[in-house]
């Protein structure tokens, strides 16, 4: 060979010095027999590397011929990337005489690189001298992208199994640990042989690890996968739950020959489930604090889902489903009927229900409850309606006791006012009576003259008849002040109640020498209310300032009652007087019951005029910025809107 490439790659050629002749023919010579049968690509070079034959199969391989072959070394059939290489391990075999093996990539005769494996041997002759030198080809192409090909998918796997979002590891057949994911070992904090064998327990939550390990214990002797939870240490030393499972790998006759395991963060789900266990404790400890239930009624099927707290109110057997016809069999029979038509509103399409009914319980006991639901559409589009129902019973039977004791409480407030009015009423009805007295003597004089006068007599006839009425209306104000009447709310005159209640303490007013004076304000809104409850509060406020300034000895004794529009929806009436005023310390307490600054009072007038004002839906007070420089006691009343007749 003379090309520059084949001197820089084998040397100089060198003539031959092994006595043997050129090989002009495979055939002709034993030693090139034998190579030209060797099923592998061969070639044979002089000990300087000369080319000096090539085998059948080289030249089938490179699609060259025997000569064409001898300039194979210009390095145009090793790929650029290998042929430094190539060259360096040639040239030192040369100079050592020793064996060696290369990989590199070589032009097949289809123009593809293909990975080879080449073998060079040094032949020697009897004095131990490199005579010559065997290159055997093998093509390892295949092989190699066969290992590159797992070498790459050992590497998938590895990343895989590290980026999977779990603490990956694998046990021998016996238990013991031999990997751990990178993901496990950076949770734990530990390298790969501290986790190791049982290694892996010192990260487990103490109190855990007897459970952990009997658990592990008992899928290794079962054979079976198999799961539990424990606690499992962080690198910040957190603790937080995890679930542990564990799966076996067999072998085709079924034998275990690995086990595989998943360690999963269930610490937010086990304090979430915690929360719910909590919650659902504290609502059902609500529902039967406040009896309160809740049901789920889906309208398609009838199916209906009662809470614990719902059984109990209804006193059904929690085994036993309930229906609607089981629950209109409990329901009074007076308000079956609302049911029925609280159920066809809701299949109406009626969404929000709020309604009161009756249990008639076995026993015979009443039970009122209070019902809000609302209807909304479930995620398969079922209608559905869910609502919650209290036990009302101990309120209405409060508010029924509570009703009558006001009822018997307004009656004894009337009575034991009574006392205070007795002297006025008296007085009014002594007034209307003397003056029939005086009238019906006046007329009788009339008629006794020689030419009696017609129109006096019709007169005093007239004053007669509308003295007899009014003595009648004071009669039948006594009757219902001494009998249980209810309360008669009606729209009244503000302005008719003063000037009628002012008139009772008349006779006081005139014994203790006390002047009243009214300031009506005019066209007034009327007023929803008892006449005989809110001349009650009048007369106790006047009566109470005639009395004070009586007490005081006060040399000017006047009385003012004025009314009032305050605003558009409130009317105030104003009682003031000329009196020593009300001390101080005595404001806070004046309207207390059962306190009193006179020495024979109950201390029962002021809180009952409150009660009256405040049943009325006004309110009351007392100040000493009377104009008279006095007391000055306010009450308000809200307007009806409507005026009076």
């Amino acid at each position: 060979m003379a090309s520059s490439a084949t001197e820089a790659a084998f040397g100089p050629r060198a003539a031959d010095t092994t006595g043997l002749a050129p090989m002009k023919s495979l055939e002709s010579v034993d030693f090139y027999t034998l190579v030209e049968s060797i099923p592998a690509p061969v070639v044979v070079t002089t000990a300087a590397g000369e080319v000096e034959a090539a085998n059948k199969s080289i030249q089938e391989y490179f699609g060259k011929t025997a000569e064409e072959l001898k300039d194979w070394a210009k390095g145009d059939w090793i790929h650029p990337d290998d042929l430094p290489r190539a060259v360096a391990k040639w040239r030192h075999a040369v100079e050592t005489g020793r064996p060696y093996e290369n990989e590199s990539r070589h032009l097949r005769h289809d123009g593809v690189f293909r990975w080879v494996q080449v073998r060079v041997f040094p032949l020697k002759d009897s004095n131990g001298r490199v005579s010559r030198w065997l290159l055997l080809q093998t093509d390892v192409h295949d092989q190699k992208q066969a290992e590159e090909a797992l070498s790459a998918s050992e590497r998938n796997l590895s990343q895989i199994i590290n980026t999977i979002p779990a603490l990956a590891w694998s046990a021998r057949p016996d238990g013991s640990a031999d990997f751990f994911n990178k993901h496990y070992l950076d949770y734990v904090g530990l390298s790969a042989e501290q986790c190791m064998d049982g290694g892996w327990t010192a990260a487990v939550y103490p109190d855990d690890l007897n459970g952990l390990i009997g658990a592990w214990r008992f899928m290794l002797d079962s054979d079976q996968a198999g799961e539990c939870e424990a606690r499992l240490r962080r690198f910040d030393g957190t603790y937080r739950w995890f679930l542990f499972r564990t799966n076996p790998l067999r072998d085709e006759t079924g034998k275990t020959v690995k086990w595989y395991g998943t360690n999963i963060d269930i610490e937010d789900r086990k304090q979430a489930v915690e929360e719910l266990r909590r919650s659902e404790a504290f609502l059902a400890q609500g529902q039967r604090l406040n009896l309160t239930g809740t049901f789920l009624w889906r309208l398609d099927t009838d199916e209906i889902t009662f809470s614990k707290q719902l059984f109990r109110i209804f006193e059904f057997e929690p085994d036993v489903p309930v229906t609607l016809e089981r629950i209109s069999r409990r329901v009074h029979p007076e308000d079956v009927q609302i049911l029925s038509g609280k159920v066809d509103l809701a299949r109406n399409g009626i969404e929000e229900q709020d309604y009161e009914i009756r249990l008639r319980m076995p026993n015979g006991a009443i039970k009122y409850l209070r019902t809000k639901s609302f209807g909304f559409r479930g995620e398969d589009g079922r209608l559905e309606h869910i609502g919650a129902i209290q036990d009302v019973t101990e309120r209405r039977l409060s508010e029924e006791t509570l009703a009558n004791l006001r009822s018997e409480l307004a009656h004894v407030t009337r009575v034991t006012s009574l006392g205070v009015l007795a002297a006025s009423i008296a007085h009014e009805v002594n007034q209307p009576l003397a003056a029939i007295f005086t009238n019906g003597e006046t007329s009788l004089r009339w008629l006794d003259r020689p030419e009696p006068d017609i129109a006096k007599i019709r007169e005093l006839t007239k004053r007669v008849v509308d003295d007899a009425r009014r003595a009648s209306d004071i009669v039948h104000r006594i009757r219902d002040l001494v009998t249980q009447q209810p309360p008669r709310q009606t729209l009244l005159s503000v302005n008719d109640v003063v000037k009628e209640s002012i008139g009772f303490p008349r006779h006081e007013f005139q014994v203790s020498s006390i002047a009243v004076a009214l300031d009506l304000a005019p066209e007034l809104p009327g007023v929803l209310g008892d006449r005989t409850q809110l001349q009650q509060v009048i007369v106790n406020l006047a009566t109470n300032a005639a009395q004070a300034m009586a007490q005081s000895k006060a040399a000017r004794r006047n009385i003012l009652v004025r009314t009032a529009l305050s605003d558009p929806t409130t009317i105030s009436c104003t009682i003031e007087d000329s009196g020593p005023g009300v001390a101080p310390t005595h404001l806070p307490r004046l309207f207390d019951s059962f306190f009193t600054t006179k020495e024979t009072g109950m201390g029962m007038g002021l809180p009952i005029s409150r009660s009256i004002v405040e049943a009325h839906g006004g309110h009351i007070r007392a100040d000493n910025d009377s104009v008279l420089g006095g007391a000055r006691f306010t009450f308000t009343l809200p307007s009806s809107g409507a005026t009076t007749p």
